[in-house]
């Protein structure tokens, strides 16, 4: 699986720059803007894996260019996020567009991110850590590959560009909570390879919605605080626990006492000791 992790490094002076660093600022920017056969040949013939961006909302107009390079970034996906958790919209509307991005071919090429360099980052729109955090945990549970801009894991919010360009040089806190937050998920996902399984739609409502893939169920909700939910649609068996890696709470599977605090949570089974 991949995983990608975007430093903004500022642009050297043209005369100094390669070739190949020139281009992947064409390619990252520019695709709408160039005919789709050029794309097709110059990934062919850079020979590296190749991400495009085409930074508008509408899907079949993004995710064609998946037929012309390996990746674009997921500006649809993006944007369904931010309405979803930044403006704390109906999580209904989250379903609908897992649904369609369901019939996607080569949806697990998607960059999937939270944050980038041409947009206001999360915390400057909303402040709440909690919905960041639900957000950070869809990046990553989305099929796609997730980038994480850097300084999201530093709780930065900057706003427009170049406010949202912060300097990472001395403000690199290895131990900060987001910092360890997105650690935890990234090892929960190479180690239960959930990106190996489809998505099953689970649990939807106005303010939660849950989906698993494989034996791992994700929930999440856009309210104010935490809520108290009972997950009908899920993959465990009746007397599994199950333990929520990001709160290290635990669960057991029994019925009829399925109802969990919901905040955040990616649930896995607890492994037996051994």
């Amino acid at each position: 699986f991949y995983l990608f992790f975007f430093l903004m490094i500022r642009r050297p002076p043209r005369s100094t720059q390669s070739r190949s660093s020139a281009a992947s600022d064409v390619y990252k920017r520019q695709i709408p803007y160039v005919p789709k056969d050029f794309w097709v040949e110059f990934v062919q013939s850079a020979g590296v894996f190749s991400i495009g961006e085409n930074s508008v909302d509408i899907e079949n107009y993004v995710y064609d260019y998946l037929d012309s390079m390996d990746s674009v970034l997921n500006y649809p996906g993006y944007n369904q996020v931010v309405r979803s958790f930044n403006e704390q919209g109906s999580l209904l509307d989250l379903e609908q567009y897992l649904k369609r991005l369901e019939t996607v071919p080569k949806k697990e090429f998607l960059g999937s991110f939270l944050d980038n360099h041409d947009n206001k980052r999360f915390l400057n729109v909303n402040p709440s850590f909690y919905l960041l955090r639900n957000a950070i945990v869809f990046t990553f549970a989305q099929q796609g590959i997730p980038i994480i801009y850097s300084g999201t894991e530093q709780a930065f919010g900057g706003g427009d560009e170049p406010l949202n360009r912060e300097v990472m040089w001395g403000r690199l806190f290895v131990e900060s909570n987001l910092y360890q937050f997105i650690r935890t998920i990234i090892k929960a996902r190479k180690e239960y390879q959930w990106d190996n399984y489809p998505i099953q739609l689970g649990n939807f409502s106005k303010s939660f919605a849950s989906f698993f893939r494989g034996k791992v169920l994700f929930a999440f909700t856009n309210a104010p605080l935490p809520i108290f939910k009972v997950v009908q649609n899920q993959p465990f068996a009746e007397g599994e626990v199950i333990c929520n890696i990001l709160t290290l709470s635990l669960i057991h599977i029994s019925e009829p006492t399925r109802q969990a605090e919901i905040s955040y949570a990616v649930f896995c089974l607890k492994k037996k000791k051994t």
